[in-house]
C-alpha cells in the first residue's frame, strides 16, 4: 500500500466533515471550534457531534476526527467505501491513529499553512456472517468473545475453504496490521508493518499448547465456525460493535475492498511504539519508589 501526500490549502477544500463520538463529551468544544476555523476560511463543514451520521453519503474532500484512536475507529467503519483522507486529532494523548494536536489542525484549518502530509491506506476487514445477508467491517480486529462466562468454546478456523484447526478457548481475534498493536498485541501475537497487508488469527486463553498466533496473507478468506452452545458468544467489531452468535454460525472475515486513507504526521508507527509502549526499552533498575 503506497502512501500518497496531501497538500491542499484549507480554502482549497468543498467540504469538511468534523466529527466526534457522544462518549467523549470533552471533545465536543475542540470540535466546533475546528468547525468554526474551517467555516472562517469559507469552507462548508458537517459537523457531527454524536457519531451517528452515515458519513459515506456526503461527497467531502476531508473527514476530522475528533477525540482519539477510538473516535477514529468508528469513523473508519462508518466512512467504508469512500476514499476520503481522514484526519485524527488527540486530546493531549499519543495516539496511534490519531496522531495531530488540535492547534496545529486549528491553524491549518485558518490558512496559516500549507500541508505536506503523507496519507496511508490502512487495510481493514470485512467480515460476513453466511446466510443472513450480514456484513461489517473494522480497522482494528474483529474478535468472538464469550464476555463474562467461564466456559470454553470450541471454534472451528477454516483457511480458504480448509480446515486449519479446532480450538479450545475463550475466544479468537482476528487482527489487521493495525489492529496488531492492540487487543492481539495484549494476546501474544505478533507486531506487524502496517503497511502490510496481512491478518492475524490469535486464540484467547486457549485450553493447548500448541495453539500459538498466525499471520495470514491478505489475500486469504478467514471462516470461523462456532460449534458448542456457548451463552452470551457475541462478534465484537474493534472492541466497539458488538453482534450476538447462536450455535452454528459461520462467520467469513476476508480484507475489505476499500482501505482507510489516513493522514498521517511524519512520527513513523515505531516511533510511536518506543514513545507510548517504551517499545525496546531495557528494564530501568536504578529506580526505587517501590523498594521498602
Amino acid at each position: 500500500m503506497t502512501p500518497t501526500r496531501f497538500g491542499r490549502r484549507a480554502s482549497e477544500l468543498g467540504r469538511v466533515l468534523v466529527v466526534s463520538t457522544r462518549f467523549k463529551p470533552a471533545a465536543h468544544p475542540v470540535a466546533v471550534r475546528l468547525a468554526d476555523a474551517f467555516g472562517a476560511s469559507g469552507v462548508e463543514v458537517v459537523l457531527d457531534l454524536a457519531g451517528e451520521r452515515p458519513l459515506r453519503e456526503y461527497d467531502a474532500d476531508l473527514v476530522v476526527a475528533v477525540g482519539g484512536d477510538g473516535t477514529l475507529l468508528s469513523t473508519a467503519r462508518r466512512l467504508v467505501g469512500a476514499d476520503t483522507p481522514v484526519l485524527g486529532v488527540n486530546l493531549g494523548k499519543l495516539g496511534f491513529l490519531a496522531s495531530f494536536g488540535a492547534e496545529e489542525v486549528e491553524r491549518y484549518a485558518r490558512g496559516g499553512y500549507v500541508p505536506d502530509w503523507p496519507v496511508s491506506p490502512k487495510m481493514m476487514l470485512e467480515v460476513r456472517l453466511r446466510g443472513d445477508g450480514f456484513e461489517r467491517h473494522a480497522l482494528n480486529d474483529v474478535m468472538l468473545t464469550q464476555g463474562v462466562m467461564t466456559r470454553l468454546a470450541r471454534l472451528r478456523l477454516s483457511v480458504d475453504g480448509h480446515l486449519a484447526s479446532e480450538y479450545r478457548a475463550d475466544g479468537v481475534v482476528v487482527s489487521t496490521p493495525v489492529g496488531s498493536t492492540a487487543y492481539s498485541l495484549s494476546l501474544g501475537g505478533p507486531i506487524l508493518s502496517q503497511d502490510l497487508r496481512a491478518m492475524v488469527v490469535t486464540p484467547i486463553a486457549p485450553h493447548s499448547l500448541t495453539d500459538r498466533p498466525i499471520v495470514l496473507s491478505g489475500q486469504s478468506v478467514i471462516g470461523l465456525e462456532l460449534l458448542s452452545p456457548v451463552d452470551e458468544m457475541a462478534i465484537v467489531f474493534d472492541g466497539q460493535e458488538r453482534v450476538d452468535l447462536r450455535r452454528g454460525d459461520h462467520i467469513e472475515i476476508r480484507a475489505a475492498r476499500h482501505a482507510l486513507q489516513l493522514i498521517a504526521s511524519e512520527r513513523g508507527a515505531f516511533d510511536v511504539l518506543r514513545l507510548k509502549l517504551h517499545w525496546g526499552e531495557g528494564p530501568n533498575l536504578s529506580r526505587r519508589d517501590d523498594v521498602p
